[in-house]
C-alpha cells in the first residue's frame, strides 16, 4: 500500500482505517459503549498483528467509536463468567492478556484517544500504549473489587504505567479518578479538546513518522527490559489469569457480579 492512500476496513466490532501510514483502530460497538467482547478483543489481536507486519504502518491510534472510548469488559461475557469452570474463565483471561502483551510489545508506536470512561479492561488498553491524549471530561477506575474480583491481567501493566503506589491506590479503593489526576500520575500524557484531538494525533503521528521505525523498535524493547523486573513470561501471565479466573468462580466473585445485575448491594456492604 502506498503510504499516501486510504484505505478502511470494516470488521465486526472494530474498523481499520490506513491513511498516510497511520492505522487508525476504531472500537466499534456503540450500542455496549464499545465493551470488550471475546470478539472484539481476537479483531484487535489479529488487527495489531497485520500492522505489525505492514512495513507502510508507522503508528497505530486506538479509540471508540461514537465519542465514547470503552466502558471495559462486555457485560454479557462478563455475566457468562459465573456459570464458567475455572478452564473457561482462563481461557477468557489469557485472551485478555493475550491482547495487552502484544500491545505492549508492538513494535510501532501506540496512541489511544479517551473520551468519556474507560474503566476495568479498558485501562489495559491505555497503560500499554506509548502516548495516550484524553478529553478533560473522561473518567477513569478499576472497579473490579466492587464486584467481588480481581483486575488480575491488567494488574502488571498499570504497575508498569502509574506504579505500584497508585495502582494500590486506586485499584484497592476502586474509586474513579478524573483526566486532570490521571495526568498527574502519569495515566494520561496530554489532556486535548475533543474538537482538537485528530489534529493534535496527527502532529504527533508526524513526529514518530520522522524517526528510524528499526530505532523506534529497539527503543521500546530497551525500555520494555528496563522497566521489566521480571519479563512478563509465561509464569507471569498464568499468576495473572489465574488470580482473576479464580475469583470469577469464587463465592464472592459470583456474589458480586449477580449482584451489579440484579442492581442490589452485594452481601458485604452492611447498611
Amino acid at each position: 500500500m502506498d503510504m499516501e492512500s486510504s484505505e478502511c476496513k470494516t470488521y465486526t466490532l472494530t474498523e481499520l482505517e490506513q491513511k498516510d501510514a497511520i492505522s487508525w483502530i476504531t472500537l466499534n460497538n456503540p450500542q455496549k459503549k464499545n465493551a470488550l467482547s471475546a470478539t472484539m478483543i481476537s479483531e484487535l489481536i489479529e488487527l495489531l498483528k497485520e500492522i505489525a507486519d505492514d512495513e507502510n504502518q508507522r503508528v497505530v491510534v486506538i479509540q471508540g467509536a461514537d465519542g465514547v472510548f470503552c466502558s471495559g469488559a462486555d457485560l454479557d461475557w462478563m455475566r457468562q463468567g459465573v456459570d464458567q469452570n475455572l478452564q473457561q474463565n482462563m481461557e477468557d483471561a489469557q485472551l485478555f492478556y493475550r491482547l495487552y502483551s502484544t500491545l505492549f510489545y508492538f513494535p510501532k508506536p501506540v496512541m489511544v484517544w479517551v473520551e468519556k470512561f474507560a474503566f476495568g479492561g479498558a485501562t489495559g488498553i491505555i497503560a500499554c500504549a506509548d502516548y495516550v491524549l484524553s478529553d478533560k471530561n473522561s473518567v477513569f477506575g478499576f472497579p473490579e473489587v466492587k464486584l467481588g474480583l480481581v483486575p488480575g491481567t491488567i494488574a502488571p501493566f498499570i504497575v508498569k504505567k502509574i506504579s505500584f503506589n497508585h495502582a494500590k491506590s486506586y485499584m484497592l479503593s476502586g474509586e474513579t479518578f478524573s483526566a486532570k489526576k490521571a495526568k498527574k500520575i502519569g495515566f494520561v500524557n496530554e489532556i486535548v479538546k475533543a474538537e482538537n484531538k485528530e489534529e493534535r494525533i496527527k502532529v504527533l503521528a508526524e513526529q514518530f513518522k520522522k524517526n528510524s521505525p528499526e530505532a523506534i523498535t529497539s527503543t521500546k524493547h530497551l525500555l520494555n527490559r528496563i522497566v521489566d523486573n521480571g519479563e512478563l513470561n509465561e509464569d507471569m501471565a498464568n499468576l495473572c489469569c489465574h488470580t482473576i479466573s479464580s475469583a470469577r468462580i469464587s463465592n464472592e466473585g459470583q456474589e458480586g457480579v449477580n449482584a451489579f445485575f440484579e442492581k442490589r448491594k452485594p452481601y458485604w456492604i452492611k447498611d
